[in-house]
């Protein structure tokens, strides 16, 4: 178990380093936003109810194996989109994916996250 704001240090110090160009700010709020339509399928282990999910949220480790590739694609999709803002994917041929190709990933991610993680006991009468 970690909290969700140590998770995006880590992410952000230690995995992605020189290919992230996004302040800390913006990697947490699109891990927020993973976490956010993760919990929309299934339930968070440490969520109370009534709570807001913030970078404070402890996220257990099977839940962040589920929520990370989806935050990832959310983070180069970002990524992209700066770089294709400040037009620097038109001098030279462009570094990385474009904001589309990613898109079309994502949203094939979020259409099997779904039945991927949703989860309901089986109560027999």
């Amino acid at each position: 178990m970690a909290i969700l704001a140590n998770l995006v240090a880590r992410f952000v110090e230690n995995e992605r380093g020189a290919a992230n160009i996004l302040p800390p700010e913006s990697v947490t709020a699109l891990a927020v936003a993973a976490v956010s339509y993760y919990a929309g399928f299934a339930e968070l282990t440490h969520l109370v109810d009534g709570a807001e999910i913030d970078d404070t949220l402890d996220v257990t480790v099977s839940e962040w194996a589920e929520i990370r590739p989806l935050f990832v694609l959310y983070v180069e999709r970002e990524n992209a989109l700066q770089l294709e803002a400040t037009g620097i994917l038109s001098a030279g041929g462009g570094f990385g994916r474009s904001s589309s190709e990613v898109g079309g990933e994502i949203a094939q991610m979020e259409a099997e996250l779904p039945r991927r993680v949703f989860y309901h006991p089986v109560i027999t009468i």
